[in-house]
């Protein structure tokens, strides 16, 4: 197998079609064909279908893919760290943030990227969060915003920044059992809910299923599972269901009086927020560069307000 077959066929599965590909690669029709059909052999896979309009992607396909943009990034990376000096704070960055996140942490973080690190292109992938840690693994991101119940694992490493407080949140529909801000668990379990689904709800779901859990009490219902926040938001202020969510990602819809947030509990219901990256790729300036941005904006983001419901990792056991 060689490099270039890896480029070949990366560059036909984005150009849709193996003539918009030789066109971009500049190479005949015929032979970039050939090259992938010695791919396939070589895999004992079929890695694309032919079609009239095109070619679509089989599942080892789509396997094959993956990898092969994290063996090319990381070649891009090798060759880029070598050629650069050992001191100088250059190249790109692929930070993956999980939607909960995303909302507070990537306009600010974007603009002190650009204003503190000039020679870095950074890119941001809001991601489901049941993709990023598989995306960190294969080398398609280089950090990423996780929360601390990460699986235990010696190949990835944590790095508390904050903690975040989850709130129910509710519509003009569903009244609360009180008068207070404040609500209790188990009467949550009386509202119906819409939350992520259990494969993507590493971030969400599961910091709340397990304090229910630690309570005693049954996880809450679900009306849906729903995987977009503006969908989960559309589906609260048309009264079909609840939330629970941290507070940053419906503050404008909680200024604007079409949802509201109550605290959970005595005790907050909260998540710990950090830096997560792999063991086993290399460290380089630029990464490095861009994790103390990152945890200098989150913990400006929570000092100043502007990510409601925030506090610094150290502040609370």
């Amino acid at each position: 197998m060689e490099l270039r077959q890896l480029k070949y066929f990366v560059a036909i599965v984005e150009s849709g079609s193996i003539s918009n590909a030789a066109q971009r690669l500049f190479i005949a029709q015929s032979a970039l064909s050939r090259q992938i059909a010695e791919l396939e052999e070589e895999l004992g896979s079929p890695l694309l279908v032919r079609t009239r309009t095109g070619v679509r992607v089989t599942e080892s396909g789509q396997i094959f893919y993956d990898y092969a943009k994290a063996i090319l990034k990381q070649l891009a990376d090798a060759c880029h760290a070598v050629r650069t000096s050992t001191d100088a704070v250059t190249g790109s960055v692929t930070l993956g943030v999980p939607q909960s996140a995303s909302v507070a942490l990537a306009l600010p973080l974007l603009q002190a990227t650009r204003e503190k690190l000039p020679g870095i292109l950074l890119h941001v992938n809001e991601e489901l969060s049941g993709n990023l840690l598989d995306q960190l693994r294969q080398g398609l991101v280089d950090l990423a915003i996780f929360t601390a119940n990460i699986p235990v694992s010696a190949d990835l490493e944590f790095s508390p920044v904050l903690r975040e407080e989850f709130f129910w949140i509710r519509g003009t529909h569903h009244a609360a059992p009180s008068t207070s801000d404040t609500i209790r668990l188990e009467d949550i379990c009386n509202y119906p809910l819409v939350m992520a689904a259990a494969q993507h709800g590493h971030c969400t779901r599961a910091i709340v299923e397990d304090r229910f859990a630690a309570e005693g009490l049954p996880s809450p219902p679900l009306l849906a599972e729903i995987n977009s926040v503006h969908v989960m938001k559309s589906a609260i202020q048309a009264g079909l269901a609840t939330s629970i969510l941290p507070l940053a990602l419906v503050k404008d819809e909680v200024d604007a009086g079409t949802l509201f947030a109550h605290r959970i509990g005595t005790t907050p219901l909260q998540r710990v927020l950090g830096i997560c990256l792999s063991r086993e790729l290399p460290r380089t300036n630029a990464k490095r560069a861009v994790s103390m941005v990152l945890r200098e904006v989150m913990h400006s983001l929570s000092a100043s307000g502007q990510w409601p419901g925030t506090q610094p990792a150290e502040d609370t056991p």
